[in-house]
């Protein structure tokens, strides 16, 4: 889930690093969380509010995913070295087809 950041002035959605609102012009000196009204810089809230854990992922999903910051990582689990094996079995295959086509016709 992408963290998302709103003017307090006119509701708008604003870029997360703005120090001011590219819709109505107010000035930020802080982000709030919506449901317990703490504030502090918008770094603070990168995995979720500090405070009452609001938009905080779960610990597991984390270990299991990636990082809190749009949880990178591709295929998850055990299957990534399935698809890399995959790969290089089909590239080799490929290449020793190939070689077989052009040495029959020489």
């Amino acid at each position: 889930m992408k963290l998302r950041y709103f003017c307090d002035g006119c509701g708008k959605e604003v870029p997360r690093n703005s120090r001011r609102c590219p819709h109505c012009g107010k000035f930020f000196a802080s982000v709030e969380c919506p449901r317990c009204g703490h504030q502090g810089e918008a770094r603070e809230f990168d995995a979720g509010c500090p405070s009452c854990g609001y938009l905080k992922f779960p610990e597991g999903t984390l270990r299991k995913f990636g990082s809190a910051r749009g949880l990178r990582g591709g295929i998850p689990g055990p299957g990534r070295g399935l698809y890399r094996i995959l790969g290089i079995v089909l590239t080799v295959a490929l290449i020793g087809l190939l070689l077989l086509l052009f040495l029959r016709r020489g």
